[in-house]
């Protein structure tokens, strides 16, 4: 399989956002042949996109099947999957062992699991053979086991042997021609060797050896970026003389690298890319905090009284109307632009959606309601004002870190965007075989399809280390 440089990310991709369909759609006729999801991703509804994707396309002949390359994972045990293992739990006969490792999030790679999510995932891809399936994040056994107190050496020995017994099981897949080839993708292959969740590249080899000199086991996938720079830094493979990069070209395996442009720091998620702002006024932005708290206090104090709400639904509603307070309170403290995106998604919009449901359901004066739809207009323009102060401090962060990049590289690349440099740095280092990025907008797939055909950057390496020692110096 040849991998295009780029490979379409399908985290956070789901099939009932039409945007998404136009990203993979584009991505696919524009170069990128590998595309990367997991059953976990939006509960199936990633590797359901990816599905009517490419079967759009193949029955266009605008692609043929044999010329992508479908990436899936299984592993995570959460929503309809969490359900249903639940239910088995109880009826007494659950998967074999399952990691429990916090309420709502399970994990095993147990055959009987992989069998049930491999005959779920080919429907939902419409295919008929995955190209590679990887063990999505085994080290939540050692995270797990690390809370409990498990000794590190016995805790690798159930490890490592929980592996075997899925990478044997995968050697059957291949020869039933329901997968092409197998891997494993984690976040731990770059730690260092002290680490307790360390996963040993070298030891999974030697299992998938052991099992067969004719093995499967050809892909892994990791994290690798500016700041997450250990892919390249730490040598933790063969008495700590090679870096996972260095063994895997060594060994002959295939590289694929996830969140390039999405670092997890101690800070919290940074992301690697350029960020357009406008002028923050903040005058202008305390009087629409002030407008916004009025507001609140009018619909609390004299609209929504006149309805017929009951208790429970008033109280409610005294939990919604309280943006203008909380922005006010907090405003300079959400951290970073990425932080307060999250907060948004998770605070914000649910409850703006929860009084939109309220004002269609039981809001019978159409004044009330017109004040309401009013209300919310307003609670997005300070949301926005408030984003746009966090971009600002975003758009600082990135130009420094566009200066340490410059200080090394030819002149040829210097005017590309933050997110391009980034990828075709990543992209050059020996034994990357593709870079998974996420394109959940058309214009994130054009920015990086533009630059695939670009030659590689000679001292790529040496830049990642040098700005990734930098960026841990100054504490961004």
């Amino acid at each position: 399989m040849n991998y295009s440089k780029a490979g379409f990310g399908c985290y956070r991709i789901d099939v009932s956002i039409k945007d998404h369909y136009d990203a993979l759609y584009y991505a696919l006729t524009n170069g990128v042949n590998v595309i990367d999801t997991s059953a976990n991703y939006a509960d199936g509804r990633s590797e359901q996109l990816v599905g009517i994707v490419t079967g759009d396309l193949i029955s266009q002949k605008k692609v043929s099947r044999k010329e992508l390359t479908i990436v899936t994972k299984g592993g995570y045990i959460q929503g309809q999957n969490y359900k249903f293992a639940s239910k088995l739990k109880k009826e007494g006969e659950p998967f074999e062992e399952v990691v429990e490792y916090s309420d709502g999030l399970w994990h095993c790679i147990s055959p009987g699991f992989l069998e049930d999510q491999i005959n779920r995932q080919l429907h939902r891809l419409n295919t008929e053979y995955i190209d590679v399936y990887l063990l999505h994040n085994p080290e939540y056994y050692l995270g797990r086991a690390e809370k409990d107190g498990i000794e590190r050496t016995e805790a690798e020995k159930i490890y490592y042997g929980r592996i075997r017994k899925a990478f044997e099981f995968l050697e059957k897949k291949v020869s039933e021609g329901k997968i092409r080839e197998y891997g494993i993708s984690s976040n731990t292959f770059a730690h260092r060797q002290s680490d307790y969740d360390f996963t040993s590249l070298e030891k999974v080899l030697q299992i998938a050896e052991s099992i067969s000199s004719g093995h499967n086991f050809k892909t892994i996938q990791l994290p690798f970026n500016l700041i997450e720079a250990g892919a390249v830094k730490n040598k933790n493979q063969t008495g700590s003389t090679k870096t996972v990069l260095e063994f895997a070209v060594e060994n002959n395996i295939k590289v694929l690298v996830n969140r390039p442009l999405n670092a997890i720091t101690s800070k919290g998620l940074v992301r690697l890319a350029d960020f357009k702002w406008e002028a923050f006024q903040e005058k202008e932005f305390i009087k629409q905090i002030k407008l916004v708290s009025l507001m609140e206090e009018d619909l609390l104090s004299e609209k929504i009284p006149n309805e017929d709400l009951s208790g429970d639904e008033i109280k409610g509603l005294k939990g919604i109307l309280n943006t203008g307070k909380l922005i006010d309170e907090n405003w300079k403290f959400f951290g970073s632009i990425e932080h307060f995106n999250d907060i948004i998604s998770h605070q914000f919009i649910p409850k703006i959606s929860r009084l939109m449901d309220i004002s269609d359901a039981k809001i019978n004066e159409s004044s009330t309601k017109e004040f309401c739809s009013g209300y919310i207009k307003e609670v997005y323009k300070l949301l926005n004002m408030t984003g746009n102060y966090y971009r600002m401090r975003a758009d600082k962060r990135s130009r420094f870190i566009h200066g340490l990049i410059n200080q090394n590289l030819e002149d040829k690349f210097k005017e590309l965007t933050l997110s391009q440099k980034t990828f075709l740095l990543l992209s050059s280092v020996e034994g990357v075989s593709c870079i998974l990025a996420g394109m959940r907008k058309e214009s994130y797939a054009e920015d990086i399809c533009s630059i695939m055909n670009y030659g590689k950057i000679k001292n790529a390496k040496e830049i990642i280390l040098f700005v990734s020692e930098e960026i841990e110096r100054a504490g961004t």
